[in-house]
């Protein structure tokens, strides 16, 4: 293999920057911004929150321009058009800056996942917009992807070079290195090597790759050896689990949309990167695969729509059901699409999809517009339901708010003043939220709710957090974890009538597996066993005598009182005494916790204090 000369290198780096410049240039000033964000210490970051919006400028200029520059390219254009084609783009990623907010909002943040998606999609497809040329579409795609991959391996091994060679430069000659710099060094090669040598590798000419039938054997043999068996075994964990839904009655879990979208985006992914050789004499199964799985994720999708609409009946739309529901759709329309069209064109899914990520960024549509909109209605159905709405204005609330209703407004609440601001309540509140809450959007903590806090307070409701709500990121997986007060009396006030003290007995759910602790005392012994599967403890002093505590009944009836998440309880609730013909015992629990999955409780801690004694003859 011929090596390429120091002069051919130059002129590759002079070509690439002169047919990307403006990306380049817009990389580097991201860049720079980026370095600049890192510096600050953390307490000033928010209030330097526009390095964060150019940073996010510059990625949305670098991409768009890359989009017009191979469209330009493409059709051919003269160099004063093409001039104005980037100029168009500048100004757009200009708008784009004074469009972004002054302080951090998830909404923007999401938003900006939602452009820079689109626009890599765009590029996928903007040099063969127009119909035919189905090879040429998949070869360029192929050359993005691989060129992708090898700049993410050129530039690891390079910062790892570099960085040892800033450690041998520290050790050897007793140089002071400020640590930061090795982070500065990657943020560099990330943002400016990596992006001139994935240009560099973009493809010069876009209608001699129809012609290319190339085709790397090691994708084959990853596509067909790794990624399809995996998905088929995914195939096959989706269906079983579909079978126990349609066996046990119960509605799919939460996630399982999170599953069904991932093995679907897979296997639409494995099938285009079979789609060149899908035809050959050895390769006829792959069209017989094509069509089992877009038949196969059918029943699937009925599956997502029945976990994701349950979501949103029990909690309204928020932008991560939006997101799924309209993939869901989106996956339906690629599956029939393929399973009826007699065209099959690949390319519909990057153009379809482009679209879908496009329109859900904006308008009254959109996944911020639909989301808020759901919220608040759901907002105002709880506080009329608990008449606290009077003549559209809130008023203070009495004793009247439930746990679970306290648990939704603040969880509402917490929402919209995360995603939306808190302005989008100000029509409801008499007092001016502005003059109440400005001051804290110098706040370091981007997901404060300390804001939530307040604005409940003016209603007179406790905020209830998250960790109190039981909510994680699996929406049915609820936690529990509760404790007793610690102001109450000291434990040794509860000795009378009892002979012997376990002050501090612990244990833990390891891989549901019974542990056994054994204590001696002056002439009796006691072996305590918890048990994780049953939910049990058991107090052993003799062969003969057990006494078994259900922890778990006794938690069914606590969650049922006090509801999930964190909780501090009466002592006199976390108390339970039992006895048998020799001896008397008290369980007082200083802690427990574990989980409600679809009412099943499942206890992983506990701290405790045993109390025993002799039956007085």
């Amino acid at each position: 293999m011929k090596l390429p000369s120091f002069t051919g290198l130059i002129n590759n780096i002079f070509s690439t920057c002169k047919r990307f410049l403006f990306p380049i240039i817009a990389a580097v000033i991201g860049t720079i911004f980026t370095i600049l964000l890192a510096h600050l210490p953390f307490n000033q970051t928010n209030s330097h929150h526009w390095y964060w919006n150019a940073v996010m400028s510059c990625y949305f200029a670098m991409l768009l321009l890359i989009a017009l520059t191979v469209f330009a390219e493409r059709k051919a254009f003269n160099n004063n058009s093409k001039f104005l084609l980037q100029l168009f783009g500048i100004l757009l990623a200009i708008g784009y800056y004074f469009s972004l907010p002054d302080e951090f909002m998830m909404i923007s943040t999401i938003r900006f996942v939602l452009f820079a998606i689109g626009f890599h999609l765009l590029i996928a497809f903007t040099p063969f917009i127009t119909d035919g040329e189905m090879n040429g579409f998949w070869q360029y795609n192929k050359i993005l992807f691989l060129r992708i991959i090898t700049g993410a391996i050129y530039t690891v091994v390079l910062y790892i070079g570099l960085a040892l060679a800033l450690l041998a430069i520290e050790k050897l000659f007793a140089i002071n290195v400020d640590r930061n710099l090795y982070f500065y060094l990657w943020l560099v090669l990330t943002g400016v090597f990596n992006t001139c040598f994935f240009l560099a590798g973009f493809p010069k000419t876009y209608t001699d790759l129809e012609e290319n039938t190339d085709y790397p054997k090691g994708l084959k043999i990853f596509t067909q050896y790794v990624l399809l068996p995996i998905i088929t075994i995914y195939l096959l964990i989706l269906y079983a689990y579909m079978c126990k839904i349609l066996f046990t009655q119960q509605w799919p879990v939460g996630w399982v949309s999170y599953l069904v979208l991932g093995f679907s985006v897979a296997g639409i992914l494995s099938l285009l990167l079979i789609h060149p050789i899908r035809n050959d004499a050895n390769n006829k199964w792959m069209l017989s695969f094509s069509r089992f799985f877009y038949f196969a994720i059918f029943p699937l999708l009925i599956l997502l729509f029945f976990a994701i609409v349950r979501r949103i009946n029990d909690y309204g739309i928020t932008e991560l059901r939006y997101f799924v529901l309209v993939l869901a759709l989106w996956l339906f329309f690629i599956a029939t699409y393929f399973l009826v069209s007699h065209k099959k064109s690949i390319k519909i899914i990057p153009l379809s999809l482009c679209v879908i990520v496009f329109l859900a960024s904006f308008g009254p549509w959109g996944a911020f517009s639909v989301s808020l909109n759901s919220q608040k209605n759901h907002f105002v159905k709880l506080v009329e339901k608990n008449k606290i709405l009077l003549n559209g204005k809130l008023i203070k609330a009495g004793d009247q708010f439930s746990l679970n209703d306290r648990n939704q407004i603040s969880s509402i609440t917490e929402y919209l003043v995360n995603n939306h601001g808190y302005q989008v309540l100000q029509p409801y509140f008499t007092q001016n939220l502005d003059s109440l809450l400005k001051h804290d959007t110098l706040s370091t903590d981007l997901f404060s709710s300390a804001k939530t806090t307040k604005l409940l307070d003016l209603l007179n409701i406790k905020f209830v957090s998250r960790w109190e709500r039981g909510e994680e990121f699996a929406n049915d997986v609820k936690y529990f974890n509760y404790s007793t007060k610690t102001d109450e009396a000291n434990v040794m006030e509860s000795l009378d009538g009892f002979d012997y003290l376990i002050d501090n007995y612990a244990a833990q759910n390891i891989q549901k597996i019974k542990t056994y602790k054994a204590y001696k005392f002056e002439k009796d012994s006691i072996k305590v066993c918890f048990d994780p599967q049953k939910n049990e403890l058991s107090l052993t002093a003799d062969k003969d005598s057990s006494n078994i505590f259900a922890l778990g009944a006794m938690m069914k009836n606590l969650i049922e009182k006090e509801g999930m998440g964190g909780r501090q309880i009466k002592r006199s609730e976390m108390t339970v005494s039992d006895s048998n013909a020799h001896y008397v015992y008290k369980l007082m629990l200083k802690s427990i916790s574990g989980t409600n999955i679809e009412k099943h409780i499942q206890i992983n801690a506990l701290q405790a204090t045993i109390l025993m004694g002799r039956r007085k003859k």
